[in-house]
């Protein structure tokens, strides 16, 4: 039996995520107010601000200090996973679990991050629309035609994320209803991320990993960009900078797992995407969300008894 951990992406956050964790666990508390004053962030006034929780820069840094603070609490309970991945910037989460990046460069990380990739979507007004029930080959086909539109998000076989120019929204709807798509729907995000409209971000923050110092992963982490798991070698600053303006590939890491039906993944955070993800994968094997104490406990009981 394999334990993967998953890390969330932008979106779901919502308003006091995590409280009933704060006031249950000193640790996790301590974690929550490290990443407050390294990020200088007032994450706790944040947290109750759901128009300050929707920002980006606030956004990834306490969906990140979510989903870490319970992988660090289920390590204290003596659960450990053998293999992490996260969705976008849960990547980052993942690689901090792994011993690949110090907890605290990881918060520096995300702030400067989300400040270039805020800046990038000021710049230029994008946006992103999930694609459902539609083959991967025919959205790509729809997205070569539209100037300024492109994949961002590989999810399942039928399920990808594409954005670009907010211009374009009517004409990529329009030949994506032509293709076939059953579904389209616009996220509520502030740019259009993982795609070449943020390539000024991607350029920004390369520079800036130059100074923050990585180690050879402790346990097995997927990449987003290369859609398979870090290697020996591998240029990890290279690999975070494209991650910014390259498509995430989910689809491939999951069918590069080697997975079992008595395997246990554990989805830590807010929102239910992952889980829906790896159902449309097919991914076999049992899925488990947290993100509430009564979850947590949960997910320790049925641990243990297995």
């Amino acid at each position: 039996m394999a334990i993967r951990f998953y890390f969330p992406g932008q979106g779901p956050q919502y308003e006091n995520m995590g409280m009933d964790f704060y006031e249950s666990f000193d640790s996790y508390k301590k974690l929550q107010e490290e990443v407050a004053l390294v990020a200088d962030l007032p994450l706790l006034e944040i947290l109750k601000d759901p128009d300050a929780l929707s920002e980006t820069e606030n956004a990834q840094l306490a969906i990140f200090s979510m989903s870490f603070g319970i992988a660090k609490l289920l390590s204290e309970e003596g659960i450990f996973a053998d293999e992490v991945m996260g969705i976008s910037l849960g990547e980052y989460a993942a690689l901090a679990y792994s011993g690949a990046v110090r907890q605290l460069d990881t918060v520096k990380m995300l702030k400067k991050r989300s400040y270039f990739m805020s800046l990038a979507a000021k710049e230029k007004e994008g946006f992103l629309a999930a694609v459902s029930f539609l083959e991967e080959s025919l959205v790509e086909e729809a997205v070569s035609t539209t100037e300024n539109v492109y994949v961002s998000n590989y999810n399942a076989p039928n399920q990808l994320v594409v954005g670009g120019d907010a211009q374009k929204k009517e004409e990529i709807l329009s030949k994506l209803k032509e293709k076939g798509a059953k579904k389209v729907t616009f996220l509520s995000v502030s740019g259009a991320f993982h795609t070449k409209y943020m390539e000024k971000a991607a350029l920004y923050y390369g520079k800036y990993l130059k100074n923050i110092k990585f180690f050879p992963p402790e346990i097995p982490v997927y990449a987003n960009v290369k859609g398979n798991l870090y290697e020996r070698g591998d240029d990890f600053r290279k690999l975070l900078s494209d991650h910014v303006d390259h498509p995430v590939r989910l689809s491939s890491i999951l069918s590069s797992m080697e997975k079992k039906e008595e395997d246990l993944h554990v989805v830590l955070g807010p929102g239910k995407a992952m889980a829906s993800i790896l159902k449309q994968n097919k991914v076999p094997g049992e899925v488990v969300l947290v993100s509430s104490v009564e979850q947590f406990k949960e997910a320790v009981r049925r641990v243990k008894e297995r």
